[in-house]
C-alpha cells in the first residue's frame, strides 16, 4: 500500500430579556440597514460585502484567500497552474493507512477515489512510501501521534507541513509523551490546520456566498429550511455525543436538560446509547427532526468549530447553540444571525427560556435561517459521507501559496498548538 498514487485527485447582543419584539429585530445583521430595499436581488451584493468584511482583518495564505475571502486566482500571483509538466510529490509520511480511508476514500473504501473532484489542481502525487523523505516537494505529518521524522536528513527545499485537526488541548492526544514545541522549533515550513490563517486551511466547513438569492422575497423561506415541515416540537434540541469526559459540557448538558426538553443521541445518551455508532463513516439523521442543535465543542478554542455546527446542525435545518469559539470569531465563521451562543446567557436555565420562546414563534425561528436565501454551508473534512479536501488543499497550496523560504519557530507554533495562548 505504499505505492505512489496519482489521483486525478447574537445573535444580537447580550440577553436581557427573552420575551423580544420580533418585527423589530433586524432580519439579517445587526450592522446592516435594508430599509431602502425592496427584493431579496436589491439586498443580496450589500449583505454578501457586508459580511465578508468581516473578514478583511484576517491574515491568510493566498490559498486562504481564495477560500474564505473568495478572490479570483488570477489575483493572487505566485501560482504555477500554467508550469509545462509540473507535478508535486507529497509524502503523507508514517500515516499514510491511517489517513487513506478518510482523506482518499471519504469512508467508502468501494468507491474509486477522485481526490481532485471538485479542486481547482490536479497535478500531485500523494505517496505513502517513505524514500521520498529527502525529494517530495512537501511532507505532510498529522501530529496528533507525536512521530517525527528525522530532522538531519531535512531538505531545506522541501516544505515540511505539519497537520492537526483537533484543537490545541487534544493536538497530540495519541501520543503517550507529548513533544515540546523547542523540540519541534524550525522542522516545519507550513502549517495545515482548521483555522484561517493556515497556510494550508482545512477547515470542517465553510460559509460561501451565492451568486444570487435563491428566491426573489422573503416570503415562503421555510422552503430553504430542510426537514422544516418534519420538526418536533415536544422535544426542542438534540445533542450527538459520544466523548463522555469532558466535564464542563456533561455539567452543562445536565443542568440544560433540567430546563429544557431535549434528547441526547450516542454514546452519552441513557436512552440512545447505540445510536448511529458509525456517524463518521456514514450520515446521521435523527437531528433533523429537531430545531435547535447543541453545538458543545470538547474545546473552546480559536476558530475551533467541528462538523457539530456544518453538518449536525445546519445541513440537517437546526439552530446551532455553541459553545466553542467566542461569539465574535463565530460571527466571521458561520452565517449571519445563524446561531446562539451560550455566552450571551448568563446560565442554562436563562439559555432554555429563550429556546423555548423561541420555538413557539415561527417568524422568530425562521430569522435564524434567513443566511439561507444569500449563503451555503459546505462540509469539507469527510466525515458523515462528505469529502475530504484535505489532500486537494495541499495540493492547491503548493500551487498558490507564497514561494519564499519560510519556517515555524517556537513562537510560532505556539500561535497554534499553545492551549494556555487559544484556549479559555
Amino acid at each position: 500500500t505504499n505505492q505512489v498514487a496519482l489521483v486525478s485527485v447574537i445573535i444580537f447582543g447580550t440577553y436581557a430579556s427573552y420575551f423580544y419584539n420580533v418585527n423589530a429585530y433586524n432580519v439579517l445583521s445587526k450592522n446592516i440597514d435594508l430599509s431602502g430595499f425592496h427584493s431579496e436581488s436589491e439586498k443580496h451584493g450589500d449583505i454578501i460585502n457586508q459580511y465578508l468584511d468581516k473578514r478583511k482583518s484576517w491574515k491568510t495564505s493566498n490559498l486562504g484567500s481564495l477560500l474564505f475571502k473568495f478572490q479570483k486566482t488570477d489575483d493572487i500571483g505566485n501560482n504555477t497552474r500554467n508550469e509545462e509538466n509540473k507535478r508535486f510529490i507529497v509524502l503523507i509520511w508514517k500515516h499514510w493507512n491511517w489517513l487513506k480511508s478518510r482523506h482518499i476514500y471519504n469512508f467508502h473504501n468501494e468507491r474509486t477515489p477522485d481526490i481532485f473532484d471538485e479542486c481547482r489542481v490536479s497535478n500531485c502525487i500523494f505517496t505513502g512510501d517513505e524514500k521520498y523523505l529527502d525529494s517530495a516537494d512537501a511532507v505532510v505529518i498529522h501530529i496528533q501521534r507525536g512521530i517525527f521524522p528525522n530532522t538531519t536528513r531535512r531538505n531545506s527545499k522541501q516544505r515540511w507541513i505539519f497537520l492537526n485537526d483537533e484543537s490545541p488541548i487534544n493536538a497530540f492526544s495519541m501520543t503517550r509523551a507529548k513533544p515540546k514545541l523547542t523540540e519541534l522549533a524550525n522542522v516545519f515550513n507550513w502549517s495545515m490546520t482548521y483555522r484561517s490563517d493556515a497556510d494550508v486551511p482545512v477547515p470542517y466547513g465553510r460559509t460561501v456566498p451565492l451568486e444570487k438569492p435563491l428566491l426573489p422575497d422573503s416570503a415562503n423561506l421555510e422552503q430553504l429550511v430542510p426537514f422544516w415541515k418534519t420538526k418536533r416540537r415536544d422535544k426542542l434540541a438534540s445533542v450527538l455525543m459520544s466523548n463522555c469526559a469532558v466535564s464542563k459540557r456533561m455539567q452543562y448538558l445536565t443542568e440544560l436538560e433540567t430546563y429544557l426538553p431535549l434528547e441526547v443521541y450516542g454514546k452519552c445518551s441513557k436512552d440512545h446509547k447505540n445510536s448511529c455508532p458509525g456517524h463518521f463513516r456514514s450520515d446521521c439523521n435523527v437531528t433533523s427532526q429537531y430545531l435547535f442543535y447543541l453545538v458543545l465543542e470538547n474545546s473552546q478554542c480559536r476558530e475551533y468549530l467541528t462538523e457539530k455546527a456544518f453538518n449536525n446542525a445546519y445541513e440537517k435545518g437546526a439552530i446551532p447553540v455553541i459553545m466553542g469559539p467566542k461569539p465574535d470569531e463565530c460571527d466571521k465563521i458561520l452565517p449571519p444571525n445563524s446561531f446562539v451562543h451560550i455566552n450571551n446567557f448568563d446560565n442554562p436555565r436563562d439559555l432554555a427560556k429563550y429556546i423555548i420562546h423561541l420555538s413557539a414563534n415561527d417568524e422568530a425561528l425562521l430569522n435564524f435561517h434567513r443566511w439561507r436565501n444569500h449563503f451555503k454551508i459546505v462540509n469539507e473534512h469527510g466525515y458523515f459521507g462528505t469529502k475530504s479536501f484535505h489532500y486537494c488543499r495541499v495540493c492547491e497550496a503548493l500551487n498558490y501559496n507564497d514561494k519564499s523560504e519560510k519556517n515555524y519557530d517556537e513562537n510560532d507554533l505556539r500561535t497554534f498548538l499553545d492551549p494556555q495562548e487559544l484556549c479559555f
